[in-house]
């Protein structure tokens, strides 16, 4: 499986992904060019499918069974999450979530004050479909309203 973490600023995710006993790299999770931070689990084949789904649009797709499925994370510009499964979408409006088989660990980790990127490694040390690195993204922060400067007299005064 694989563990997928948000503490609010930071997406992060192991790499491991598996064909029986065999392990190999992938990245789990990605920024959308509209800013969204979106990262799934599961079985990869159906995971994948949805994640270009949720990049970039369209039907939502058919491939979600009771014997392959997927979770996914999809965190909008604004830090609002959403959970994606089978059967649809609904807010997370906790502080901080994780999807996946190592979830747990990474939600204690979360819990006492430490971020997602430690959550992932804590359970890359304990959960066996977790591993092989870290990938984490932050969202990125709003935009700054622009400061408006009124200049009095060769003195700039801040409005």
């Amino acid at each position: 499986m694989t563990t997928i973490a948000w503490d609010g600023r930071v997406m992060a995710a192991d790499r491991r992904i598996s064909m029986g006993t065999t392990t190999y790299s992938s990245t789990k999770i990605r920024r959308t060019a509209d800013g969204r931070l979106i990262g799934a689990t599961g079985e990869w084949p159906v995971a994948s499918v949805v994640l270009d789904w949720l990049e970039h649009g369209g039907p939502r797709p058919d491939c979600q069974s009771s014997d392959r499925w997927c979770t996914a994370l999809e965190v909008t510009p604004d830090g609002r999450c959403w959970l994606h499964q089978r059967d649809g979408k609904w807010p997370v409006e906790d502080a901080f979530t994780s999807i996946g088989s190592g979830r747990e660990y990474a939600l204690a980790v979360m819990a006492v004050g430490m971020g997602a990127e430690k959550g992932v490694e804590v359970a890359a040390r304990f959960d066996p479909g977790t591993g092989n690195g870290i990938d984490a993204l932050e969202i990125a922060p709003a935009a700054a309203a622009p400061v408006l400067v009124e200049i009095t007299n060769g003195a700039a005064l801040a409005a």
